[in-house]
């Protein structure tokens, strides 16, 4: 058994490896949604018993105009074409996720799907990416900001660039930097920019639009991610105040 499957308490007389490693293909999509009963909204719905439910009913979740007409329920095979290449699959959904090409990716990934509803293997704790998060170093965060800073400026009062200001975004509502032309899916998501949806953010591929969506490619490693967005937490005064950490500076300029 991997050390993920341990960490997220999977019994070993309940895992398989096909089991097992669809577990570890869902850990993606942990970035965005959770999977247990009552589980909040991180980015995308709740997937809590998704095979055989209705497309688009999760109550309370801005569903796109394509999914809501698409009827009918997540069955295996329309989940595994979903699964597949989601923007074909379903044109004009909101879900960016380029899909898993792989079909033993997708087998796997639905039979472990299949195992939490039946109740023979548990569902990823909603806890694990907040626990990854966590453990982001803000200095290397620091180094890793740097490209960033071409587009969003990072000081209090500093005036917005391509992209918003970040200064104090943990904690601040979703698109809210005064001044800021934000897209209509962002100023329409709501809530606020926890690590959580940030580490959602940062996980999707984006076209490039001024005023409306990041522009680099997506961060692919976790711990990039959670230290980026530890050094984001120290340029907040909320953070600041609750934890001592206090900013050390502007982004060191390269030689």
């Amino acid at each position: 058994m991997s050390g993920l499957a341990l960490a997220m308490g999977l019994a070993s007389a309940e895992a398989t490896p096909r089991t097992e490693r669809g577990q570890s293909i869902f850990m993606q999509c942990a970035n965005c949604h959770t999977l247990t009963k009552g589980g909040r909204t991180i980015y995308g719905p709740n997937l809590h018993n998704i095979i055989g439910r209705r497309i688009a009913s999760m109550p309370g979740f801005d569903y796109s105009p394509a999914l809501s007409a698409e009827g009918g329920i997540w069955t295996v095979k329309k989940l595994d074409r979903f699964l597949a290449r989601p923007q074909m699959a379903v044109k004009g959904t909101h879900m960016t996720f380029k899909g898993l090409l792989n079909p033993h990716d997708r087998e796997d990934l639905i039979a472990w799907l299949e195992a939490v509803q039946a109740h023979k293997a548990p569902p990823v704790s909603p806890s694990l990416i907040s626990q990854i998060l966590d453990k982001g170093d803000p200095v290397r965060g620091q180094k890793l900001f740097r490209p960033c800073t071409v587009c969003h400026s990072y000081e209090a009062g500093a005036k917005n660039k391509i992209g918003p200001n970040l200064y104090g975004v943990v904690g601040r509502p979703v698109a809210s930097a005064p001044g800021f032309h934000y897209s209509a899916r962002l100023k329409e998501h709501g809530g606020f920019w926890t690590p959580e949806t940030l580490n959602s953010f940062m996980t999707e591929k984006k076209p490039f639009g001024q005023g409306s969506h990041l522009a680099f490619k997506k961060l692919g490693k976790p711990s990039d991610r959670a230290d980026i967005i530890a050094y984001l937490k120290s340029l907040s005064p909320e953070y600041r105040e609750s934890t001592g950490r206090v900013h050390e500076g502007p982004i060191a300029t390269r030689p």
